[in-house]
């Protein structure tokens, strides 16, 4: 009883951890995205920061990992003794970090993650668009879509059959769409699109991940190294045609204000965490 009591409180506390998370990630990208007293006008600079944010901590977590398997083989975890004094050995329980594989960046496999991380761009290019240009009480309104599309590209892509009682259920959900669109007192068309192409590469992102995979040894935390390493690279030619010009301008403000480098660094924590 005590251990489903346990695993209750566990499972509780995560829902709780991911919900905090996920809204302060939501309104720290906000401020990030619109407040021009705190950061930018420019969103892919801010993401390809968090890219990088995200990358640094999965190779760090890799070295922690690799330290954590070099552990003693003959490291022995405390037993237990029960009230009749019965004793039962305890095996060993594995580090945090024993999840997390080296870092390495090999080319062959950058080379078949790549398509992958073309979508992973793109979402995470028109979410933050989206959440730029749309009231935060809007956001998860403009991005109600991709439910739609999962069901729309498992059909069209993996062959998956559509029933009729699940395409009944998806025409409710895009009526609720244009009922939320209508009533938003602050309605902003480009800021609706950027949902919407959201929710698409969001699909999109679920769909080649699973087939991508594989080709990590279906290791995610690998996957998440080379798409944001790939993304790194893949924003800075975009950065330098689209926001150049901001950054220079910004090179004696606020790219020099410790509480935007701060609020940066805390967004891409947390963009890792979920």
């Amino acid at each position: 009883m005590s251990n489903v009591s346990e695993q209750s409180m566990y499972i509780a506390s995560v829902v709780t951890l991911y919900w905090f998370v996920s809204i302060s990630m939501v309104y720290l990208n906000k401020m990030l995205m619109s407040n021009d007293g705190v950061s930018i006008p420019a969103p892919l600079f801010v993401t390809w920061y968090q890219c990088v944010i995200t990358t640094a901590i999965c190779y760090a977590a890799g070295v922690c990992g690799e330290r954590a398997s070099r552990l003693p083989s003959d490291y022995k975890a405390v037993a237990t003794t029960d009230s009749d004094g019965n004793t039962t050995p305890a095996s060993p329980k594995p580090s945090f970090f024993a999840q997390f594989p080296k870092a390495e960046y090999k080319l062959s496999v950058s080379k078949k993650v790549f398509p992958l991380s073309v979508i992973f761009v793109c979402m995470i290019i028109f979410n933050n668009l989206c959440l730029k240009w749309v009231e935060v009480s809007f956001y998860n309104v403009a991005r109600a879509l991709t439910i739609v599309f999962n069901v729309m590209f498992s059909r069209v892509l993996l062959g998956i059959p559509t029933s009729t009682r699940t395409l009944l259920c998806l025409l409710i959900v895009i009526l609720g769409f244009f009922i939320g669109s209508a009533g938003e007192l602050h309605f902003s068309l480009r800021g609706t699109v950027a949902g919407i192409c959201s929710s698409l590469f969001v699909s999109l992102n679920s769909i080649f991940t699973k087939k991508i995979l594989p080709v990590v040894d279906d290791n995610h935390w690998r996957l998440t190294y080379y798409n944001n390493v790939n993304a790194t690279l893949l924003f800075l030619p975009l950065i330098a045609y689209f926001e150049g010009d901001i950054l220079l301008e910004s090179i004696n403000g606020q790219l020099q204000s410790g509480t935007f480098w701060s609020a940066m660094t805390v967004a891409g924590f947390f963009g890792f965490s979920i």
